[in-house]
C-alpha cells in the first residue's frame, strides 16, 4: 500500500453516512369505546404497535441477522460509524503486523494475502470510528469473516468455532481458485458492521512468490560461524544472491557446523532470534539429497542451527526466518560442501 490509511492528518473531511428514520406509532385510542378509557393492557399492547412497523420489531426472533444479511447484500452495513479509510486489514504474518488492504468509500485499496491451499492466513483489523476513537476488537466486539451468498463456495474454509479469535481470524485455503469474503464486526449475537466484498485467491503452495514481500521485510541477513568467539560473520545476502559463499565452513562428514544469523527488518531494526523468531534451515528444492542431515526437532535452537554432514559432496540449503508456525522469510539457495571424515 503506497499510503497510510491510518494517517488522519491527510484527511480534511470525514464523510459521514447515516439515515435518520422517524418512527410513527400505528394505532390510536378509540374515544367512543369506554373500555379504552382505563388504558387496559389487554386491549392496548405495545407489541401490536411494533407488529405494524416495517423497520422495527420488538420480537428478537423476527428481527434476526438473516434480515440484516438480505439488506446487506445490496449495500454496505454500518451501525458503528466507521471512518472513511478507517477499516484496515492487518496481515499477522509480519511483526509488526503489515497493512494489507483498507476500505475507501465502497471499495478496497490493497489486496488480500494469497492463501496457500491446505494452509491459512491470519488476519487482524484496525478500526477507527468517525469520532476519531479506535475500536478495540476482542471481547465486546469481535472480528469475523464469511463468504457472501453469491460468491464461489469451496475455495476457502471458515469455521466460526475454530477460526474466530476475537481480534483476528484465520482463513483456510480449501481449493485453488478465487472467491470473495466480507469482514464483520460482531457484537453480542449480530453484526454491527459489514465490509464490501474483497477478492481472495487460494494458490498452490509452490506458486506463492515469497520474494515479493521478503525483500521488503528483511533488509539484512548475515550468517555467523559459531565455531569462533566472538562469532564470525561469514556469508551475507545482497539482493537475490549471496556474498562470501566460499566463506561458509566446510562440513565434516559425521560431524556438524553451528550457524547463527544477524537479521534486520525493512526499517533497519534488528530481529532478535530466540523464542519469538527462530532461525531454520532446509535443503533447497531440487538440491542433492543425502549430503547433509537436518532435523528441525533436534537441530533448530532458536538463534542458531546445526547442519550435519551425511556424505561427501555438494548441495544447496536455504535459511528460514520462522515466526509462530510459518516462514516469514526464506533466503536464496546457498551452496555448501561436506568433506570426507
Amino acid at each position: 500500500m503506497s499510503s497510510d490509511p491510518r494517517d488522519r492528518t491527510r484527511r480534511n473531511v470525514l464523510v459521514t453516512s447515516g439515515t435518520v428514520a422517524a418512527l410513527a406509532i400505528a394505532g390510536c385510542l378509540g374515544e367512543d369505546d369506554p373500555g379504552d378509557e382505563g388504558g387496559n393492557d389487554d386491549d392496548y399492547d405495545d407489541e401490536d404497535d411494533y407488529d405494524d412497523e416495517d423497520d422495527y420489531d420488538g420480537n428478537d426472533d423476527d428481527n434476526d441477522e438473516t434480515e440484516d444479511h438480505d439488506s446487506e447484500d445490496e449495500e454496505d452495513f454500518d451501525h458503528l460509524g466507521v471512518a472513511d479509510e478507517g477499516f484496515v486489514i492487518l496481515d499477522r504474518a509480519h511483526d509488526p503486523y503489515e497493512e494489507a488492504a483498507y476500505i475507501h468509500g465502497d471499495h478496497w485499496h490493497g489486496s488480500f494475502p494469497s492463501v496457500p491451499v491446505g494452509d491459512n492466513v491470519s488476519l487482524g483489523a484496525s478500526v477507527e470510528l468517525e469520532d476519531g476513537e479506535d475500536l478495540e476488537l476482542g471481547d465486546e466486539y469481535e472480528l469475523r469473516v464469511e463468504v457472501p451468498d453469491d460468491a464461489p463456495e469451496g475455495i476457502v474454509e471458515i469455521d466460526e468455532e475454530e477460526h474466530f479469535h476475537g481480534d483476528h481470524v484465520h482463513v483456510y485455503g480449501e481449493e485453488v481458485g478465487i472467491t470473495e469474503v466480507v469482514f464483520l464486526i460482531w457484537h453480542d449475537d449480530h453484526a454491527d458492521y459489514r465490509s464490501p466484498p474483497i477478492d481472495v485467491q487460494v494458490v498452490d503452495e509452490d506458486d506463492t512468490d515469497e520474494g515479493d514481500h521478503d525483500e521488503e521485510y528483511v533488509s539484512e541477513f548475515k550468517l555467523l560461524d559459531r565455531a569462533h568467539d566472538p562469532h564470525e560473520e561469514i556469508s551475507y545476502i545482497d539482493g537475490d544472491h549471496w556474498h562470501g559463499e566460499d566463506e561458509f565452513p566446510t562440513i565434516p562428514a559425521g560431524d556438524n557446523v553451528s550457524i547463527g544469523a544477524f537479521v534486520e527488518d525493512a526499517d533497519g531494526e534488528e530481529i532478535v532470534l530466540g523464542p519469538e523468531y527462530e532461525l531454520g534451515v532446509e535443503v533447497a528444492e531440487d538440491a542433492e539429497d543425502g549430503i547433509v542431515e537436518i532435523d528441525d526437532d533436534e537441530d533448530f535452537h532458536g538463534d542458531h542451527v546445526h547442519i550435519y554432514g551425511e556424505s561427501a559432496g555438494e548441495t544447496e540449503i536455504v535459511f528460514l526466518l520462522i515466526h509462530d508456525d510459518h516462514v516469514d522469510y526464506e533466503t536464496p539457495p546457498l551452496t555448501v560442501e561436506v568433506a570426507e571424515e
